[in-house]
């Protein structure tokens, strides 16, 4: 039986037969990664190494570092007990935007001053959402379930009931998020569920394979009215700074 999930405008709880079907998608993705962890390790290990013999060469006996990596509160966790996010970069969003160590693990960069609200679906994974004070402008994310990205927006487009006014802007897009399978689907809608109504919304919904294997969406949305640059602008920065939980991810580059 499958359940219609409003909040992610999908329907969960997909046949297993389906899914193995569509597991090939991934396949190829999945041999990069055992080389590129390797990869990192020896350049940690060299980085470690010169470190420790610059050290050595201006003290007068050797000397061992240890470096502590210790993981910052996250938002909406004062007491950041068990806490699971991603380590800080060494640099800092753009403004207005400000860096989040969001409660269920992971790192992304938001406006100041938005709010954050938790979906926990009847089956599914947990929907995370930032919102402007003003309610116009929005930012989902959660983690996916199908084999593939391209494979996720097929099945949403094939399978779930387009809100009104749904019109779809370009063709369904694959794209390469640094060697790793990815996907992208724009559209404009003239309302949501539970969501103010401000005109024609202009949305932006990018599923993308993360640095820890794991499949994710990240769906902007905003009027359409005003353009669509700072949808544009929204998802680029949130994509730049996602980091999944446990990962120690690349500082993003400065803009």
């Amino acid at each position: 039986m499958r359940i219609f999930d409003a909040d992610r405008q999908e329907w969960v709880g997909h046949e297993q037969e389906r899914r193995i079907a569509e597991l090939h998608d991934r396949d190829a993705v999945r041999q990069g990664k055992a080389l590129r962890g390797a990869v990192t390790v020896l350049a940690v290990c060299g980085l470690a190494f010169g470190t420790w013999a610059l050290g050595w060469k201006d003290e007068p006996g050797p000397t061992g570092y240890l470096t502590v990596l210790e993981k910052p509160a996250r938002s909406g966790d004062p007491a950041a007990e068990g806490d699971t996010a991603a380590p800080s970069p060494a640099g800092v969003p753009p403004a207005p935007y400000e860096e989040v160590f969001d409660a269920e693990g992971f790192r992304l960069a938001v406006p100041r001053g938005w709010v954050r609200d938790l979906v926990t679906p009847t089956e599914g994974f947990n929907v995370v959402n930032y919102r402007s004070p003003e309610g116009d402008r929005r930012l989902q994310v959660y983690e996916v379930g199908e084999a593939s990205p391209y494979v996720s927006l097929r099945t949403w487009l094939d399978e779930t009931p387009m809100p009104g006014g749904f019109d779809q802007l370009a063709p369904l897009e694959r794209t390469d998020d640094e060697g790793r399978p990815a996907a992208r689907l724009e559209y404009v809608a003239d309302k949501f569920k539970g969501e103010p109504d401000i005109g024609a919304w202009h949305v932006i919904d990018h599923r993308f394979e993360a640095v820890d294997g794991k499949l994710y969406a990240l769906a902007v949305y905003g009027s359409d009215a005003d353009g669509r640059d700072d949808e544009e602008e929204f998802m680029s920065t949130a994509l730049a700074w996602f980091c999944p939980p446990e990962e120690i991810c690349p500082e993003p580059e400065s803009h």
